[in-house]
């Protein structure tokens, strides 16, 4: 072979080596940066969500409602005598000013006189009576637990009320919407606006008491109802307001609920633009404290959350800052990763690969 086929030949074999050096390197940088497959199989597969802020979002908040007479009244003696006549009888309709009972008096000087009269204070219906003709009956003025003669109840109207928890009641306003439920009807849902609100909680319970003033007619009584009371100004209802007519009738249809009656009340609760929400089944719980697994860099970790309402569906929380001798509060961002699924099987620190939740 002569010299410059001999340098060729070198060449040739110099290149291979290096070429084949580089390959070596490449493949041995791939193994190295790759995860080995008991590293993938380690992994928890979870499923996240991501904060929604507020603006369209509601809490809801459901308890019971006692449904109640919009007026009640209990007649009593307040002269010491005998029932004379009892001019109205249980389930019978009364008007305002008309006379229920009349009393023949111990007292002879007062016969006659409006003492011994009942008469109705408003448009009613007689619920209960407690004595008959002829039966002597105490002055109540006098007699500490003398029962009443007559009890008078307004049932053309029924006042709902509810005892809203104090970690929702920040968000109830007077435009706060109502789903009523009531166990007579079941199927039905009715749905109103709150009448009145609580300026206060209730020092024993902690709870902030609303009310719903109910039409307990149709529709075509309802109107005739406005229609009456614009001629005095809605003068016998209760700060003069109307009552509302519930959405979730049929057209001919009445609430026709009875004071007694047990129901549920649940308040839709929009929240504000910057709260944010999640559900509340991302929540974990240990020794009673409430935590959230945040996914961070393919780890979940664990963090401390107040938990400030929660109605089992949606929850409004907050992180917890752990700073010296205090717990400071921080808002959620849309940003953060929450784990939804599969909290049982991680700790913090454990890996995970995660998808978002439908």
């Amino acid at each position: 072979m002569s010299r410059t086929g001999r340098w060729a030949l070198i060449v040739i074999v110099i290149a291979a080596a290096v070429a084949a050096g580089h390959l070596l390197q490449r493949n041995r940088s791939t193994q190295a940066t790759a995860p080995s497959p008991e590293a993938a199989s380690s992994a928890v597969r979870v499923k996240t969500v991501r904060p929604k802020m507020g603006a369209g979002q509601t809490l809801n908040v459901e308890q019971p409602a006692n449904v109640a007479a919009y007026y009640r009244a209990d007649l009593y003696a307040t002269v010491a005598g005998t029932v004379k006549v009892i001019e109205k009888t249980m389930g019978d309709a009364v008007k305002a000013g008309e006379t229920l009972a009349t009393l023949d008096p111990i007292d002879r000087p007062l016969a006659g006189s409006e003492k011994t009269i009942l008469r109705a204070p408003f448009d009613g219906v007689v619920s209960a009576r407690s004595a008959d003709p002829g039966t002597f009956v105490a002055s109540a003025t006098v007699v500490p637990g003398t029962p009443a003669i007559i009890s008078l109840v307004r049932t053309d109207i029924v006042t709902l009320s509810m005892q809203v928890p104090d970690t929702f009641a920040a968000y109830v306003t007077p435009d706060t919407e109502a789903e009523i439920r009531v166990d007579s009807f079941p199927g039905r849902t009715l749905r109103c606006r709150l009448s009145r609100i609580s300026p206060s909680m209730s020092a024993g319970n902690r709870t902030l008491a609303v009310e719903v003033d109910l039409y307990n007619g149709t529709k075509a009584q309802f109107d005739a109802f406005v229609a009456n009371e614009k001629k005095t100004s809605n003068a016998d209802l209760k700060s003069r307001g109307l009552p509302v007519f519930p959405e979730g009738l049929d057209a001919s249809g009445a609430a026709a609920l009875k004071p007694g009656m047990f129901g549920r009340m649940k308040l839709l609760l929009p929240m504000s633009k910057a709260a944010a929400a999640i559900p509340s089944g991302a929540i974990v719980r240990d020794g009673g404290l409430p935590y959230l697994y945040r996914v961070e860099n393919g780890t979940a970790r664990r963090a401390r959350v107040q938990v400030e309402s929660d109605d089992g569906t949606t929850a409004r929380v907050f992180w917890i800052d752990d700073k010296p001798g205090v717990d400071a509060t921080r808002e959620m961002s849309e940003g953060d990763e929450i784990v939804l699924t599969n909290q049982g099987e991680l700790e913090d620190g454990t890996a995970v690969v995660s998808t978002p939740a439908q």
